[in-house]
């Protein structure tokens, strides 16, 4: 028979043994609770992660699109462009560079 099982005619004290399953069962959900808050708050790390990469590109974006309209409307900014970053000179024209410490 089973022990926690109703027998007719016996005076019960009332307290049953714990479900053994039970008590896993507790311990699972337990667990599972406590992985779901972990991996949660990854979730909403890596969020707010994104969200601040997605402004900085944002920003960055606007500032390329200002210095795409100035181009438009000055041409003259390719020259200064290619003289200062890549040194083009005009014809005619010497460039002289300066060594640093000297």
């Amino acid at each position: 028979m089973n022990p926690g099982a109703y027998v007719p005619g016996k005076v019960s004290s009332g307290r049953r043994e714990p479900r053994k399953g039970f008590r896993r069962g507790r311990w699972l959900l337990l667990v599972l609770f406590g992985l779901g808050l972990v991996w949660g708050g990854y979730l909403h790390w890596r969020y707010q992660a994104l969200r601040r990469e997605i402004a900085g590109l944002q920003a960055r974006n606007a500032a390329l699109a200002e210095k795409i309209e100035a181009l438009k409307k000055n041409p003259a900014l390719y020259e200064e462009i290619a003289r200062k970053k890549y040194g083009y000179v005009k014809k005619n024209e010497r460039l002289i560079i300066f060594g640093k410490g000297r």
